[in-house]
């Protein structure tokens, strides 16, 4: 993996459960390496992208330190440099990229965050998960892209999944260190109680050997030739998407993809009607919802066995793109219904009724209604907020049963 992503002699890794694990070790070196050399830091930040995974949220909630969402720029959906530079401060301890962001498959500007990361004296963490095991093959087929890997001076640490694109089970990704003083930063060791000392190169205590073994069986079983040509079809399907959708009336793509994951905005048609209209035809597509300057999409990942189905994908799209209804905001009184019944500062004893709210929606035993376009026009209309503690009742009440 250091090879794959150009890493240098002095670099080092872990092996990881996911990409969540080496998105949070990252931040946890970050943290544990600001003590050590700038103890000034009493309350670190991290400087995030909003279209960044989730899981930098998820560090943050756990580990203490402070996200600073970064606006994305409306057209090309990478990260602002303007506004990363306008929020720094003598607080920020990490620079965060994505190589690609899921929802648009577009590379941050990382040759530009590097040169601050540089120029400020901080570490930039390049979350690869998705795409850095499949960016440097496209490379190597000739397409251009920009530099994100170790290439780029101020990349400290990348994370890459091989339970995505390099197709192995699920359970393990890698967290490149471009030092081992930095991977020094991430490890967890106690001797402070009557047991046996511990030391911990990962969030857990215990891992499973076998995700490594069978990564290491596909990664030798598919060889570097066989991941170039699987990258290949992945692009060209890719290439084909991305122009059957923006010849079509009403729709376009979300800024210009990098990999096979593309987001189709609908403009002001309906986007969850054509997400229905589109299941109903027997695709799974996943509705996404409005959030910052990214407009509520439909987002698409594309992979060696769906490429080979693009050109029906591409038909239906334009057939089912035909007349949408405009995109309207749910009622307000019912969105401030949701807001209200999710609110736990207006009622923090009140213990909810999932079942009867997942009822209202449709949802009977944990399933959901064939058409939901109604649910997401709803849960596009509330506050981000609202949908966590919407998110959190549903999966309350699956388990429950």
């Amino acid at each position: 993996c250091l090879q794959h992503l150009r890493g240098p002699k002095a670099g080092c890794g872990t092996v990881t459960s996911g990409g969540t694990e080496s998105v949070m070790l990252s931040v946890k070196t970050a943290r544990d390496y600001a003590r050590k050399h700038r103890p000034h830091i009493t309350a670190p930040t991290m400087l995030v992208p909003e279209s960044a995974h989730a899981c930098f949220h998820k560090a943050a909630h756990y580990l203490g330190v402070e996200l600073i969402p970064i606006a994305i720029d409306p057209v090309t959906m990478r990260a602002s440099m303007e506004d990363m530079v306008a929020k720094l401060s003598a607080q920020t301890i990490l620079l965060v990229g994505s190589a690609p962001s899921y929802a648009h498959g577009v590379i941050d500007p990382i040759v530009e965050m590097g040169e601050l990361a540089m120029e400020r004296g901080l570490l930039l963490h390049v979350d690869a998960c998705i795409g850095g095991w499949v960016l440097p093959f496209q490379r190597q087929n000739g397409v251009a892209l920009a530099d994100f890997d170790f290439q780029v001076p101020g990349v400290s640490s990348i994370s890459v999944d091989l339970h995505k694109y390099a197709f192995a089970p699920k359970g393990i990704s890698v967290l490149l260190q471009r030092d081992r003083a930095l991977r020094d930063a991430q490890y967890y060791a106690c001797a402070s109680w009557s047991g046996y000392s511990i030391i911990n190169s990962t969030m857990l205590g215990s891992k499973s050997l076998a995700p490594m073994a069978a990564a290491w069986a596909i990664l030798k079983r598919i060889g570097k030739a066989g991941y170039r040509d699987l990258v290949a079809q992945m692009w060209t399907a890719t290439q084909a998407l991305v122009a059957g959708i923006s010849s079509t009336d009403g729709l376009r793509v979300l800024g210009t993809p990098s990999m096979g994951l593309v987001a189709l905005s609908a403009g002001e048609g309906d986007i969850f009607v054509l997400a229905d209209r589109l299941s109903a035809r027997g695709w799974h597509v996943q509705p996404t919802y409005a959030f910052g300057n990214s407009p509520a999409h439909l987002h698409f990942s594309v992979d060696p066995q769906n490429a080979k189905g693009i050109d029906r994908l591409i038909q239906d799209i334009k057939t089912e793109a035909v007349d949408l209804p405009k995109l309207e905001p749910a009622p307000e009184g019912l969105v401030q219904l949701v807001e209200a019944m999710t609110s736990s500062e207006a009622n923090p004893e009140a213990t909810l009724d999932a079942g009867a709210i997942m009822a209202e929606f449709g949802i009977v035993d944990g399933r959901l209604p064939a058409q939901q376009a109604t649910i997401h026009r709803l849960l596009n209309s509330s506050s981000p907020s609202a949908r966590e503690r919407l998110l959190a009742l549903f999966v309350g009440e699956m388990f429950s049963r």
